[in-house]
């Protein structure tokens, strides 16, 4: 077996390992289920054709059949955006004022969307953490195979490390029901929507190329900025959220996505730019994606390589251009809560 399948499979086979990622930490939980990161009825249902979606296949094969570029690939409703981290209990009651309503200008709908986010990204990154390091024991290793493990499990251990504290913040919000420090931008439409997305970022650089925080290793703690999609009473919205925690970076970002709306730029094309660039955990229309140009698709997916492909140098100015006009959709009004 090749070391990209062996290393697929110590991936998969550790994603399996489903726990409860609960803040009450786990206590007296049934069964772990498979718990959609993106809304099966809610996000996805207003983008679903024939109960299908696209979704970013970013694996090791797929990035070395495409030299380092993550393609979209066909997948029902029920297996997107899942993972097996929240066991049937916690995970109905603590998010049924988003399952079972649209998002308001409410602080607590927007905590749990981004908690959502936060569980699904500290689950990822604890298995890649845990399932590079054992692969550094694996036999028959040779030097370039032990470099590459050695630093992507050191990447993975690292970006979990920072994301526990996040993670820790967020527990307790939700824990005390006190969501003061939360602040958020919600961008509004009543228009056709063709992208979900839900993640997480520690901003880099922001929309003119300007850098907001070293990520380097020997900076300890970042700030985090979390975005999402969501179904509304009128449409569907973007939202971008953050702890008061993570303001100085977070708030930078802001400032930088006005001035470049100011400067004539369509937040449209910088949203789906920001999403593509910055987020693997995507559901896709089907007939948007297929009715994009060749020339369309290939921007589209470069965007998408930029975090897909460790290996991969970030450009200071990879927020700055791209993606104009690709965006079938528009947004009617901006609700700013800070």
């Amino acid at each position: 077996m090749s070391f990209a399948n062996v290393h697929q499979a110590a991936m998969k086979q550790q994603s399996r390992k489903g726990r409860c990622l609960h803040f009450s930490d786990g206590l007296q939980c049934n069964e772990i289920i498979s718990a959609h990161s993106i809304q099966k009825r809610g996000q996805l249902g207003l983008i679903a054709e024939s109960g299908h979606v696209y979704r970013l296949n970013a694996d090791l094969s797929t990035l070395k059949e495409t030299g380092g570029k993550p393609l979209p690939k066909k997948i029902g409703v029920n297996r997107a955006s899942t993972f097996p981290g929240m066991c049937k209990q916690h995970d109905n009651k603590l998010f049924s004022p988003i399952d079972d309503r649209p998002l308001a200008i409410d602080h607590h709908q927007v905590a749990l969307y981004a908690y959502r986010s936060i569980c699904r990204e500290y689950f990822v990154k604890e298995n890649a953490s845990i399932s590079l390091t054992e692969m550094l024991g694996h036999p028959g290793l040779i030097s370039e195979q032990s470099h590459w493990l050695t630093g992507a499990a050191y990447g993975q251990t690292l970006g979990f490390e920072r994301l526990k504290r996040h993670k820790l913040i967020y527990d307790g919000c939700l824990a005390t029901n006190d969501f003061t420090g939360l602040k958020f931008i919600v961008f509004g439409s009543t228009s056709r929507c063709s992208l979900q997305a839900s993640g997480l970022i520690f901003p880099d650089f922001d929309f003119q190329g300007r850098q907001l925080q070293d990520l380097g290793p020997e900076t300890r703690d970042l700030d985090l900025l979390v975005f999402f999609t969501a179904p509304t009473d009128y449409g569907w919205a973007f939202v971008l959220a953050w702890h008061e925690s993570s303001d100085l970076s977070c708030q930078r970002f802001i400032y930088s996505l006005a001035k470049s709306g100011r400067d004539g730029g369509k937040i449209e094309d910088m949203l789906l730019r920001f999403s593509l660039a910055c987020c693997e955990n995507h559901a896709i229309r089907i007939s948007w994606w297929d009715s994009l140009p060749t020339g369309a698709k290939n921007q589209a997916i470069d965007f998408m390589a930029v975090m897909a492909d460790p290996t991969l140098g970030v450009r200071p100015d990879y927020l700055a251009t791209g993606c104009e006009g690709l965006a079938d959709w528009s947004f009617d009004n901006v609700r700013d809560v800070r």
